[in-house]
């Protein structure tokens, strides 16, 4: 589990893990998609055009479906700003694959039938394989990051994930044995909930926890100063006193909770953070299912599936039909043995529910579609341009 992979120098940027296997699942997509457009005689524009699409589509998708699934989350906040924040801020996670992948596919949809006016049919089929690859980088993303993580497990090929990873927050939640912790790495969040430090508080490094201390005395010194000057003040200038003080005060609000847990454990207890982080290393999950890497095992089968039926298939869609048969199938398997999602719709979970849905659509469009003509009929090759003085060629037959 490696959540953030590392750090760009000058600027001081974290790489999340998941982040970056979705960019290289994007572009190893993308190649393989436009590969494959060009040597079936189809316009690789087309395919890039879509991928970034699929790339806006994806992320807006999933993040309003987990808003959705998880408003109960946001409903609390104290302000529209607040609120809005909470919604467009992905850097802690909370992105659910299959609300990306619907809006990513009604979206590419839309564009080829409207917009490129190409064979709807024959594009999708190009660009199948390839959104199986992207999800089977997907999911080393999830793995990297640890969430959409197993069940517990006692095979030999199970997994620990580390302190507070998602996985072991919510087995000491469940007063798992397996994920006890020592009352020095349990400290009180807002609201007076008793959590484990977070993870992101034990990675800061020694220089950013003292800078995060040294910024709430500093705020709280000048908070302590307005407010003994607006005891003393009147009329306009005491409200404009009071308007200092309410700044001042989300101000130090921030501040405080930034790395606050190890900050009031160090003080607590009178631990440095060197020692808080040792502590934290000897403790972890117990033994889960790695769901993430079944995912991406099952994903890259189905992806060389649909590129050898490809170019074997009998008719335009049928390869489409199958990623949306065989991608739901193998999600509503490894839902069994997830402990990340809940039994919330119909008696399933959300991702079973609507993988039951897609396939149901893809077994009554696969039969639609037998009656259909074998090749679409704006299944047109596509024609380079010419560069000046460049020697014709003969385009490629359409496959």
């Amino acid at each position: 589990m490696y959540p953030v992979v590392f750090r760009i120098p000058l600027l001081g940027r974290d790489v999340p893990g998941y982040g970056l296997m979705l960019m290289i699942g994007f572009l190893v997509a993308i190649v393989w998609a436009a590969r494959r457009a060009m040597r079936s005689g189809a316009n690789p524009d087309v395919i890039l055009n879509c991928g970034f699409i699929a790339l806006i589509g994806g992320v807006v998708g999933a993040r309003a479906m987990h808003v959705v699934h998880y408003w109960s989350e946001f409903a609390g906040k104290r302000s529209i700003l607040e609120l809005i924040w909470a919604i467009v801020d992905v850097t802690k996670g909370g992105l659910e694959y299959y609300g990306g992948f619907l809006l990513a596919s009604i979206s590419i949809i839309l564009w080829l039938k409207f917009y490129e006016r190409v064979s709807l049919r024959w594009y999708c089929d190009i660009m199948a394989p390839s959104a199986a690859i992207g999800l089977a980088f997907g999911r080393l993303g999830c793995f990297l990051n640890g969430c959409c993580y197993g069940a517990t497990c006692e095979q030999p090929w199970a997994l620990q994930f580390p302190y507070a990873s998602p996985a072991h927050i919510e087995q000491w939640q469940k007063n798992d044995p397996h994920a006890a912790l020592p009352a020095e790495l349990i400290a009180l969040h807002s609201a007076g909930v008793a959590l484990p430090i977070m993870r992101e508080s034990i990675a800061a490094r020694d220089e950013e926890i003292a800078g995060a201390q040294q910024k709430e005395d500093s705020l709280a010194a000048e908070l302590k100063e307005l407010r003994s000057k607006a005891a003393a003040a009147t009329g306009d200038q005491k409200a404009e006193l009071d308007r200092q003080i309410r700044q001042k005060e989300r101000a130090l609000a921030q501040a405080e909770a930034t790395f606050g847990d190890i900050r009031e454990q160090m003080r607590r207890f009178n631990m440095s953070a060197a020692e808080i982080r040792a502590l934290a290393k000897g403790f972890g999950s117990g033994h889960v299912h790695p769901t993430q890497l079944y995912s991406f095992v099952m994903a890259t089968i189905v992806a060389l599936m649909l590129s050898a039926l490809y170019w074997r298939r009998s008719r335009d869609g049928v390869v489409t039909c199958t990623f949306f048969f065989f991608e739901p199938l193998s999600r509503i398997v490894l839902e069994l043995i997830r402990a990340d999602n809940p039994l919330d719709t119909f008696g399933l979970t959300i991702s079973q529910f609507l993988a039951l849905g897609m396939m149901t659509v893809a077994t009554l469009v696969y039969f639609v579609l037998r009656g259909s003509a074998p090749r679409s009929p704006t299944a047109t090759l596509w024609i380079p341009p010419e560069e000046p003085d460049a020697t014709p060629r003969k385009p490629s037959v359409a496959r």
